[in-house]
């Protein structure tokens, strides 16, 4: 098995032969250009146009290994300066692609470049929109666009923060922090850290992105990205992770708010609970109760009142 240098281009799946026919349903994209910020430029426009699984590769060796396992890559933007590659380059990539598309300055002459597109670099956004939605053409239908092996390579590479909320074909299942850069933090509804981070990155999983804003989660990850992803990838190969069950949009957005948002959410929900208790209605007040337990783990008052409601039957 050939490892992958974490950080570069990342890795999905192919430690993982039956996991990585998962993600070959869809559409296989690679950019290889060995300028990291045009790179991403055209992986984001790529990825965010259309339901494609959209790679990255930073020298000849990377997009070998990108393609590796891949039986034809829907489309491959190469630029020609790309580092270590071969005199054969055209030839050899045009016989693991339909589409090759060369990105070069105008001018610059391309041996063997005959039977491939060529545009001029960087690649405006309108024809990169215009590939992405040719290439996605060819995809299996998909609940969404991301995979979220997809963009956690995007966001580690960029060292940006933010929250992945993760979400099956009928529902939303978990949360992925990334923290400048960094895995942070994994949580569904059957627990947290590394566990959870391999459930929500099943292959049938899909994403959408927000900012981590004021974050104030504890890390419980602690392994870079291609370590996480390739032991994830073989677990889920040999069978021993579970799917991850439906987590209430209630949960996700306390999991989102910010600190200040939290204190102000506690202090209402606080409210809340006295005066349902007050009322007798205790279905509720244990409803709001398990929003507070969430909001507020170390209030030893709110572990006792909904144990209390819980061991008389509410909520129902």
């Amino acid at each position: 098995m050939r490892a992958h240098a974490p950080g570069r281009y990342g890795v999905v799946g192919h430690a993982a032969p039956s996991a990585a026919r998962h993600w070959r349903l869809m559409a296989i994209v690679v950019v290889a250009v060995p300028d990291l910020r045009e790179r991403m430029r055209c992986i984001r426009v790529i990825a965010g146009q259309a339901p494609v699984s959209a790679l990255g590769a930073a020298t000849w060796e990377e997009l070998d290994q990108a393609l590796d396992g891949v039986q034809s890559a829907e489309l491959i933007i190469y630029a020609p300066s790309l580092p270590g590659g071969p005199e054969d380059a055209v030839a050899q990539l045009l016989r693991r692609t339909a589409r090759l598309v060369l990105a070069v300055n105008d001018g610059v002459e391309v041996p063997g470049a005959a039977s491939a597109t060529r545009v001029t670099w960087p690649i405006a956004e309108e024809t990169l929109i215009l590939m992405a939605h040719a290439a996605g053409a060819q995809s299996a239908p998909i609940g969404m666009n991301f995979v979220p092996v997809d963009f956690l390579q995007m966001i580690c590479m960029s060292g940006e923060s933010h929250v992945l909320v993760v979400s099956n074909a009928s529902a939303d299942v978990g949360l992925i922090e990334v923290r400048r850069g960094q895995v942070w933090t994994a949580f569904d509804g059957l627990g947290v850290g590394e566990e959870a981070f391999a459930r929500l990155i099943r292959p049938e999983m899909r994403v959408r992105v927000t900012p981590a804003v004021g974050s104030t989660k504890e890390r419980t990850i602690f392994k870079d990205l291609a370590e996480l992803v390739l032991d994830s990838l073989r677990r889920i190969d040999e069978g021993s992770v579970e799917a991850p069950p439906p987590i209430s949009s209630r949960r996700i957005e306390i999991a989102l708010i910010s600190p200040e948002q939290r204190a102000a959410r506690i202090k209402q929900l606080n409210a809340d609970a006295r005066r349902l208790l007050m009322e007798r209605s205790y279905s509720e007040a244990a409803c709001v109760l398990i929003d507070l337990s969430t909001l507020d783990p170390a209030s030893s008052l709110v572990r006792a009142n909904l144990e209390q409601l819980r061991k008389l039957g509410y909520p129902r």
